[in-house]
């Protein structure tokens, strides 16, 4: 599945991003917790890469940093 150009465009926030601002960390914080590269928050949060496409490993380590379910952060 890839991104829909409409939806890119709108430049609203990928949920990562969201759930990371409302609880006040930082890409480098939460990259630091959860032992997901910087890189690869920052591809996620400019869908440059399909967070939906993350490895559980991943998307568990980034969910239980951010306190919400690893669902919550899919697309």
């Amino acid at each position: 599945m890839t991104v829909d150009p409409f939806v890119n465009s709108l430049k609203l926030p990928v949920k990562l991003q969201a759930v990371r601002k409302a609880i006040g960390l930082i890409q480098k914080e939460l990259a630091e917790k959860s032992g997901v590269s910087l890189r690869m928050i920052q591809q996620y949060e400019q869908r440059a890469k399909d967070i939906n496409k993350a490895t559980a490993s991943n998307l568990f380590a980034l969910a239980q940093v951010l306190g919400c379910k690893a669902e919550d952060l899919l697309e």
